[in-house]
């Protein structure tokens, strides 16, 4: 893990838990695992401090533990999960998004579950009402409100409950089953044995994480009458009528549940696929596209898949908006129209929209190999072209148009040495040497040494430059994560420069009467919170760009 990366995740858990977690977390971000023993005395802290920061860090899913049977005695272990706590620097857009797609009720929930890390139901509700109490009757209303939300995004997986499980290193937990397949073999198990029981043991998680089923939810069977509007329940639950009963889907009571960032980060995609199409064609396009992803998302578990699910045209049509113009934002042939030049029916015109869809010259969509009328995404192929322009621009913005076009000029031929880029490019070739030297040192280009000569001499060696995406991509990510812990460093100077006037605000007689703040107070936190918002911004920009090329 990159120097980088760890300095970014210790300030992260300096600004979310405090200095006395931050030593802890930066003990096991430098050593790796470690018992609490050795964790008190890498970090001069008391070992209750030290269980108590570990106890923290378990409860907001940033630490996991593992248990290991050394002589006559059990150890435990503790080790933190980098990326969990790189996700925290993702929460301002997480809810952000909440609050836009579940509406203010969703945007608490999320807000209230991010902040003590695991709630169930019950409590995140009554922690919500606690600090927003209006009363009796309303506090009623509000809980059904807040209970609907809550149990949206169960059901849309952005919340996902929390197994004891989850706090055991997932290395661990391989190991552990492991060692109980192996066990149950007599005599020691050959190579291809023990690759058969990994091969099941991979085909059970993946049933497993594919399962329809969601853990915390549990179905309940509800009296209803004849005479019962079924438009009253929830929007989204799975139900039937049977009778004079209704089956609907509840959150259960005693099941803890935390962000899912995996869920935010994959609609994130979504919506960067669409707005991409949106680019290439029209905003009917995007929407087209969006509902597409939509449709298909619930079945979209990781972010890694390399297509969405088929999702057939009907569906697209059933799942547009109402606002959405098929048929004006098409250009007809004479043929294509009907009598006194009336337009084709919608279903028409969105089969002309999938045709240029699939037409693309990205070919990101495309039709479903033996299933009419059925559409899929290629994510693996949207995933490349988004990450080729983040790259096209960090290049274009750092250096500027020329270094671009030899990239991707390098990009399209594969290796070739300078003379024939310097060709390609129309440019010279002391001047194509300069600016490949420069790409190579920024990390985007990669060179292949073929010498002519056991001498390996520079004279008769044919240097060939190349492009390698991911090499590139995780170069990059390197720089950009560089970027975005000087940015939160500088966060923290900025606040330190002027704690006296921050410890000023916070008494309680100021926070009262805001008048005991002169003038020059005034104007200088006013520049501090402009100042932090303008460090804040950058960074979640920054953090999209590392998203798009790490996650996607």
């Amino acid at each position: 893990m990159s120097a980088n990366e760890n300095r970014l995740c210790k300030l992260i858990v300096r600004e979310h838990f405090g200095p006395i977690v931050e030593k802890v977390a930066n003990a096991l971000l430098r050593k790796g695992r470690l018992p609490v023993g050795l964790i008190s005395a890498a970090t001069k802290l008391t070992q209750a401090q030290v269980r108590e920061s570990l106890v923290v860090m378990i409860q907001h899913n940033i630490a996991v533990y593992a248990e290991t049977q050394e002589r006559a005695r059990i150890v435990t272990y503790y080790d933190v999960n980098r990326l969990a706590i790189l996700h925290r620097a993702q929460i301002p857009k997480m809810l952000f998004y909440t609050q836009e797609w579940f509406e203010k009720d969703g945007a608490l929930v999320a807000q209230s579950v991010m902040a003590h890390g695991k709630m169930t139901m019950k409590d995140c509700i009554k922690d919500i009402l606690a600090t927003r109490s209006t009363g009796a009757t309303k506090n009623d209303k509000r809980s059904q409100a807040l209970t609907a939300a809550f149990t949206r995004m169960v059901k849309e997986r952005c919340l996902v409950a929390v197994r004891p499980s989850d706090s055991v290193s997932q290395v661990d937990r391989d190991m552990e089953e492991e060692k109980r397949e192996t066990s149950k073999s007599v005599m020691p198990l050959t190579a291809t044995e023990l690759a058969k029981i990994r091969k099941t043991m991979a085909q059970s998680k993946e049933a497993e994480r594919d399962s329809a089923n969601i853990v915390g939810l549990k179905r309940k069977l509800n009296a209803v009458s004849e005479l019962d509007d079924w438009d009253d329940f929830e929007n989204g639950d799975k139900r039937r009528k049977t009778g004079s009963v209704a089956i609907s889907e509840e959150v259960e009571d005693d099941v803890y549940f935390r962000v899912n960032f995996e869920r935010f980060i994959i609609r994130w995609r979504n919506i960067k696929i669409s707005e991409l199409i949106e680019g290439r064609l029209n905003a009917t396009a995007k929407a087209i596209m969006l509902t597409l992803l939509t449709l298909a998302e619930s079945k979209m578990l990781v972010c890694s898949e390399e297509f969405s699910k088929a999702v057939s045209s009907v569906q697209i049509l059933n799942g547009l908006a109402q606002d959405v113009n098929l048929a004006d934002t098409l250009a007809f042939n004479e043929s294509e129209l009907g009598v006194h030049d009336a337009k084709p029916s919608l279903s028409e015109c969105l089969d002309k929209y999938m045709d240029v869809l699939e037409e693309d010259l990205l070919k990101i969509t495309k039709k479903d190999q033996g299933r009419s009328g059925q559409y899929v995404v290629n994510l693996k192929q949207a995933a490349k072209v988004m990450k080729h322009r983040v790259i096209e621009g960090m290049v274009s913005t750092r250096f500027g148009g020329h270094y671009v076009r030899i990239m991707n000029m390098l990009l399209e031929k594969g290796k070739s040495e300078e003379k024939q880029i310097s060709k390609w490019a129309m440019m010279p070739v002391k001047d194509v040497r300069e600016k490949l030297t420069t790409l190579y040192t920024f990390g985007v280009l990669n060179m292949q040494e073929v010498p002519k000569s056991a001498d390996r001499a520079p004279s008769r060696t044919f240097y060939l430059w190349e492009v390698l995406p991911d090499r590139a991509c995780e170069a990059l990510v390197e720089k950009l994560i560089h970027t975005m812990a000087n940015l939160r460093q500088r966060r923290f100077v900025e606040r330190s420069k002027r704690h006296v006037l921050l410890e000023k605000c916070e008494r309680t007689d100021v926070q009262a009467n805001d008048g005991l703040l002169n003038m020059g107070d005034k104007r200088e936190l006013e520049a501090l919170n402009n100042m932090l918002e303008m460090l804040e911004v950058q960074e979640l920009r920054i953090a999209d760009m590392v998203m798009t090329l790490r996650d996607f």
